[in-house]
């Protein structure tokens, strides 16, 4: 059946360990949403760097020292102007992109959105002479990652580039989330909320060093839950820091949340050991006084202990590349900063995020994608630098402060295969269980009438190099099935008869930072069932079942449990 289209991807209302900016107590807002940059999106016949000129012609920033290259850079790297064609493929739309020479602007939630509330209808956009705007596309790319998804990106008809001095000027003063008939969905810790009537200002990023800002500086242990995108998007396909940096449990990742996505000259992106290119940490030292933290792999004495940047992650498909110049950054708006800190009350020391002011020439100044490049026409106005900044470090250690979320209807999902989430479906005459990470398999067997779906009990098929097969293990005597990565439970079950039928999804075999496990039990008659959170397996335990240890882990879903299914 394959995946579906990247809209339906992108639409899937599947949300895994997500931060939430604020605290978890916190009320939905909206931090930023300012003007991105204008005119660049949909720039018809820019297939490669051989019409480059077409994208100069637009006024999109490019990065000439990539031309004519051999290997040859990615597009992307040489500009930020994107062909019409490529809003369709990256999940703005469903169906063939019409309009040209767009404006962007991205919003960013404090809580991530339910997808398939993010539809252009939903949005409007304020601008300074009175018109209000219907932006035409909206997607959450480039925050594709399952435990991003709190920014929206807005393709349209907003602005000129002349700064808000100029009494032409045209550009967004406020945004607003309206009921567009499917109404705006946050996801908190106590289920959905109507973002309806949410409002924020705008500003306008072709003023004078008003560029693009951190609204979010949020420190939590090191996770890779939830950390992958959907199939369609592989530059997201292993850059988080477990992948860079490994399991220590003295790894710590500071996010970054931007109000734009940011680059050094309004094209390139970051490069994972560039921190002190443009970032610096102050911590609490061991007098008490501040301290500042201004390079990668260097240990520095603070309070209670030692801190030290490993690098950035969240960027590309590993550490590097070769030539380093082909390196494809996912361009998004969430940076990690990952710190190693020999004790707990070390970490504790760090205090704030500094983006030094562009103007003191001691680090580099910080666009969207909007910016110059390395060889800005002098006939266009670019977006501006970062004024520099400095932001608290919100503090997420006992709790860390994230939601997962994933429908409970079949029918709420396109007909795909190897989602990012497991259907658990029983047959009401035997009451064997059975999963698939297929829905259009699912569906097949719901619809031929010999299952019914119970839920959707947690996550699948995470995509990076800790993940392991999940087998499917048949006993047709005894109408029951089994699943396990677990090779001593595996090995058990096919010593008492049990057929191995193959790999169904993909999961965790290690107890690693934000993910649960999934228990293996077993009815008194010998059928099996898996319990993804406690409430279900104390059903199970109090039903006189046993606990035959743990199958796999991965990222359980609270709103299952609200259905109850299972109790059947």
């Amino acid at each position: 059946m394959g995946q579906g289209s990247t809209y339906d991807q992108l639409h899937r209302n599947i949300v895994i360990r997500a931060d939430i900016y604020g605290g978890a107590n916190g009320k939905p807002r909206i931090l930023a949403a300012g003007l991105g940059f204008e005119g660049i999106t949909g720039i018809p016949g820019l297939l490669s760097e051989n019409q480059i000129a077409l994208a100069e012609a637009a006024g999109a920033g490019v990065v000439q020292e990539l031309l004519g290259l051999d290997p040859a850079a990615p597009l992307r790297n040489i500009t930020s102007g994107v062909l019409p064609a490529g809003i369709q493929q990256a999940g703005f739309s469903n169906s063939p992109t019409t309009q040209t020479f767009m404006d962007a602007m991205p919003i960013e939630f404090s809580h991530p959105l339910l997808p398939s509330t993010v539809l252009p209808d939903n949005f409007r956009i304020h601008l300074n002479t009175g018109e209000v705007v219907t932006p035409l596309y909206v997607a959450q790319n480039p925050n594709l990652d399952f435990n991003e998804r709190q920014t929206v990106v807005a393709f349209g008809y907003y602005a000129n580039r002349l700064p808000s001095s100029d009494p032409a000027a045209v550009h967004p003063v406020r945004f607003e989330v309206v009921n567009g008939g499917t109404p705006v969905q946050l996801i908190t810790p106590d289920g959905l909320v109507d973002g309806t009537g949410l409002s924020q200002t705008s500003n306008n990023p072709y003023n004078p060093y008003n560029g693009p800002t951190l609204v979010g500086a949020k420190l939590s242990r090191l996770s890779l839950a939830g950390d992958y995108a959907p199939p369609a998007f592989p530059n997201s396909v292993a850059n988080h820091g477990v992948e860079y940096y490994g399991t220590s449990e003295k790894l710590y990742r500071l996010r970054l949340f931007t109000s734009g996505g940011f680059s050094p000259d309004g094209v390139s992106g970051f490069l994972p050991q560039e921190f002190e290119r443009f970032f610096q940490l102050t911590a609490t030292g061991r007098g008490g006084n501040t301290i500042t933290i201004d390079e990668a792999g260097t240990s520095v004495k603070v309070q209670g202990g030692t801190l030290k940047v490993k690098g950035i992650a969240d960027l590309g498909n590993g550490l590097s590349t070769d030539p380093d110049y082909t390196y494809s950054e996912d361009h998004d708006n969430q940076f990690d900063v990952i710190v190693k800190a020999s004790s707990p009350k070390a970490i504790r020391a760090l205090n704030a995020v500094v983006l030094p002011d562009p103007r003191l020439g001691t680090h580099s100044p910080i666009y969207n994608p909007g910016g110059p490049g390395t060889a800005p026409l002098p006939a266009y106005n670019y977006t501006q630098p970062s004024p520099g900044q400095t932001i608290n470090v919100e503090v997420a250690l006992k709790n860390p402060a994230t939601v997962s979320w994933a429908d409970q209807r079949l029918d709420a999902y396109d007909s795909a295969d190897d989602l990012a989430v497991a259907f658990r479906l029983r047959d009401p005459i035997t009451g064997e269980a059975r999963l698939t990470s297929s829905s259009s398999q699912a569906g097949k067997w719901v619809n031929a009438g010999h299952w019914e779906l119970v839920d959707v009990p947690f996550a699948a098929n995470a995509n990076d190099s800790y993940t392991v097969n999940v087998v499917e293990l048949r006993n047709s005597s005894s109408h029951d099935r089994a699943y396990s990565a677990n090779p001593r439970q595996i090995k058990r079950l096919e010593r008492a008869g049990y057929n191995n039928k193959g790999n169904v999804f993909t999961a965790y075999n290690e107890p690693l930072q934000g993910l649960d496990p999934i228990w293996q039990l077993v009815s008194p008659d010998g059928q099996h069932q898996l319990a993804s959170s406690r409430a279900e397996r104390n059903h199970w335990l109090e039903q006189g079942w046993s606990n035959a240890g743990v199958a796999f882990y991965s990222v359980a879903f609270p709103n299952a449990a609200l259905t109850g299914g299972w109790e059947a």
